[in-house]
């Protein structure tokens, strides 16, 4: 029992500093109570008091999140008193310049404020952590730039353009395009990526990492973004670099406005002509031989089938009904009776239907009369003979069931 009652005389000591004293410090955050516009800073101010001395600074949140920028300005923290109940509480007050890049509400009640100050009865350093009170950072757009897309919102905004190179090329040749953003009133990540991605056979872009450099003056944040991309000729022909537009809310004028970079046209010349080398050639004639054998084997299986093709339809051509009319017409315009009259029985004999050729053959008969009956060959009527045969052709050209269109 003396040996606990003297383990208790010792650890009261300790047990008595760890205790926190009831007087703790006042942690107070300050923001704008307006809504704050997207790009531009809001000045957030957060102040440390105690009723003593902090031995040591208090460590500050970052207050960092998705879609904020937080920056410090030069001189941001600084030391502060006040009066609280009648007594002077001392710290330090810290100020932040806080950029939102996007619209929304944005709370700071999940940090805190480490602060190490004395005790006010024991004189001992006593650390807490003291939550932040629940505030809310409302961040808004202009009306007038509710359409941008990129949201560009800056007291300036210029775009320039440099081209190195000859915009006349041959196949081959580089040509480097840089253009250069600059912003003012806002930081330079709000610029988006300026130079488009270009989809052209005639050209290959080689793009450069964008160089990105802020700079802060008396706490308005400016800067620049480049972009540089180098195309290189693939082939002959003309193209072009397209214009690049950026539209931006200038809150000065309070009006969208427009920078622009021109277009850029470009002739490429074609490559030229490069003989082949030795392996393109022993390929080709490679090929070439290939492609002879093939037709070669390909010919002397068809070939025999072709001929017998050919052959049967030239025989059934021979033997239908309109060859034999065509050699027939062919008799009357030579004026063979004897091959008339034999023409005439091989058409009939392949007629399904034979037509009416009495008038036909009565006319034949007037000729073999003058001709074997002592009568002039002059006066035969060869005519009287060619228009009997028309009027037999007529009817059968319109026939679907008699002959094919028949041969002039």
């Amino acid at each position: 029992m003396r040996y606990f009652a003297l383990l208790m005389l010792l650890l009261w000591p300790a047990q008595a500093s760890a205790q926190a004293p009831d007087i703790q410090p006042r942690v107070t955050i300050e923001v704008p109570p307006d809504p704050t516009i997207v790009g531009q800073p809001a000045i957030v101010r957060l102040k440390v008091l105690v009723p003593t001395y902090m031995p040591n600074p208090p460590v500050f949140p970052s207050l960092e999140q998705e879609n904020l920028l937080v920056r410090l300005p030069d001189r941001a923290s600084g030391p502060v008193s006040e009066s609280v109940e009648g007594q002077t509480w001392s710290g330090v007050q810290r100020s932040y310049h806080l950029y939102p890049l996007a619209p929304g509400t944005y709370e700071f009640a999940a940090a805190g404020v480490q602060v190490t100050f004395a005790d006010p009865e024991t004189n001992d350093p006593v650390q807490v952590s003291v939550p932040l009170p629940a505030v809310r950072l409302t961040v808004g757009i202009p009306d007038a730039a509710r359409g941008l897309d990129p949201l560009i919102i800056a007291d300036g905004f210029e775009l320039s353009q440099e081209i190195e190179g000859d915009t006349s090329l041959q196949t081959g040749d580089a040509l480097t395009r840089t253009l250069t953003a600059k912003i003012t009133g806002t930081t330079p990540i709000m610029i988006p990526p300026l130079l488009p991605e270009i989809e052209d056979p005639l050209l290959r872009a080689y793009p450069n990492e964008p160089r990105l450099s802020e700079t802060e003056d008396r706490g308005v944040l400016s800067g620049q973004r480049t972009d540089r991309v180098t195309y290189v000729a693939q082939d002959g022909g003309q193209t072009q670099l397209p214009a690049v537009e950026i539209d931006w809310f200038n809150l000065k004028t309070n009006k969208v406005e427009t920078a622009r970079a021109d277009s850029v046209d470009l002739v490429l010349a074609p490559p030229p002509w490069q003989p082949p080398d030795r392996e393109t050639v022993l390929q080709l004639v490679g090929y070439f031989f290939i492609g002879v054998v093939i037709l070669w084997f390909v010919f002397r299986k068809l070939h025999p089938v072709l001929l017998a093709r050919w052959a049967a339809a030239r025989q059934r051509r021979l033997a239908s009904a309109a060859h034999a009319f065509s050699e027939l017409k062919q008799a009357v315009r030579q004026q063979d009776l004897a091959r008339v009259y034999q023409k005439l029985e091989v058409w009939k004999r392949r007629l399904a239907d034979p037509p009416d050729t009495a008038e036909f053959e009565a006319s034949l008969a007037e000729i073999g009369a003058s001709r074997y009956g002592g009568g002039d060959q002059q006066a035969e009527n060869w005519s009287k003979v060619r228009d009997c045969l028309d009027r037999i052709a007529r009817p059968l050209g319109h026939s679907q069931s008699a002959l094919p269109q028949l041969n002039p």
